[in-house]
C-alpha cells in the first residue's frame, strides 16, 4: 500500500509555495515572503556496494520517482542536495520533471544559512541524510525531531518560515513505508 500526501495537504503546499515565490521589485528575495522548505532523506541506497558514496538501490529509484510524482505540482523553485550521489539521484526525477538543476550545498550550517538568506521567499526541496535533515529542522525551527529509523525513507518534513512569526513545522509520509524493488 502506498501512502501519499492527501490532496488537501498538497494543495496547501502549492498555495504556500506560490505565495513564497513572490519576488521583491528590486529583483532580490522578498524579505517579507514566506519560505517553504520541504525536507526528505535520500531514498534507499544500495547495500551491495561498498563505500561512502553508493548509488540508490532499485527500491530507492522507485521512491525517487514517487517523490517526483508527489511533489511535481508543489511549485518548487530550488532543489538542494548534498555532494553524495544518493541525494542527487533522489532529486533527479523531480528536477528533470521541473526542468531544474540541483544546487549542491554542504554542510548543515551553510544549508541553513542559504535557506534563511539567498533562498528566502522560495519553495525549496532539501534532500539530505538521516543525520542532516533533523539538524536542519532543529536549526530552522528550534524543535527537536525524532531520529530516523534504519529503514525510514518515507518521511517528508515541511518547515515554513514567515518573518516575525515562529517557524511552522509539519511531518508527513510519502510512498511506501518501505519501498520494494
Amino acid at each position: 500500500m502506498i501512502r501519499v500526501i492527501p490532496r488537501i495537504a498538497l494543495a496547501a503546499l502549492t498555495l504556500v509555495g506560490s505565495a513564497a515565490a513572490c519576488v521583491a521589485a528590486g529583483g532580490g528575495p522578498d524579505t517579507t515572503a514566506a519560505t517553504t522548505i520541504l525536507l526528505v532523506r535520500h531514498a534507499e541506497k544500495s547495500t551491495t556496494l561498498l563505500g561512502s558514496d553508493v548509488p540508490l538501490s532499485t527500491a530507492g529509484a522507485l521512491r525517487a520517482r514517487e517523490l517526483a510524482r508527489v511533489l511535481g505540482e508543489a511549485a518548487i523553485d530550488t532543489i538542494v542536495v548534498t555532494p553524495y550521489q544518493r541525494t542527487r539521484q533522489t532529486a533527479a526525477p523531480l528536477a528533470e520533471r521541473l526542468g531544474d538543476s540541483l544546487l549542491v550545498i554542504d554542510p548543515v550550517d551553510e544549508t541553513v544559512r542559504r535557506l534563511r538568506t539567498d533562498l528566502r521567499g522560495r519553495t525549496v526541496l532539501v534532500v539530505g541524510h538521516s543525520n542532516t535533515i533533523p539538524a536542519i529542522v532543529e536549526a530552522l525551527t528550534g524543535r527537536t525531531t525524532p531520529p530516523y529509523g534504519e529503514g525510514e525513507f518515507d518521511r517528508l518534513e515541511v518547515v515554513t518560515l514567515i518573518p516575525g512569526r515562529p517557524a511552522a513545522y509539519v511531518r508527513m509520509r510519502y510512498g511506501a513505508a518501505k519501498a520494494t524493488p
